[in-house]
């Protein structure tokens, strides 16, 4: 009935916690809301990608809606570590604050570096070296 008993796939589960988990990139998208999205994620996509190669990372740069997101993190919020929980709640609280402007959001390294729009080159580098700078671990170039 309207999916509200679906199980969670062990796959589905998997990608939404490696999406909020560190050394990976996330657009989380709109577009199961709101058609002509899908162009802006595309463009994010790519920015982020470029970025992430700029600076020499190998992060995968995962893509994810809103909707499939939230239907699962409240599935598995209890696998979540305090990080993982945070970053839910501060993409969700953009969603009840902003509405469907917010997206895309883009997620790196378990911060939220943009969101609203496609983000400019300079943007995301300096995004990237304030990361890099406050998280050493954000140097380390291997995925989780």
């Amino acid at each position: 009935m309207f999916g509200l008993f679906k199980k969670v796939s062990p796959e589905d589960a998997g990608t939404v916690t490696q999406a909020l988990s560190p050394r990976v990139a996330v657009v989380v998208s709109a577009s199961c809301c709101s058609t002509g999205m899908a162009d802006v994620d595309e463009r994010t996509e790519a920015a982020c990608r470029q970025a992430l190669a700029q600076a020499g990372l190998d992060w995968p740069v995962l893509r994810i809606t809103i909707s499939h997101a939230q239907s699962i993190i409240s599935r598995i919020a209890s696998q979540l570590d305090g990080p993982q929980q945070r970053l839910a709640q501060q993409v969700t609280q953009l969603f009840m604050t902003q509405g469907l402007s917010a997206f895309p959001v883009l997620i790196v390294d378990q911060h939220v570096v943009s969101y609203g729009g496609v983000p400019g080159p300079e943007l995301l580098r300096e995004s990237l070296v304030r990361l890099q700078a406050q998280h050493p671990r954000a140097t380390d170039a291997s995925p989780v």
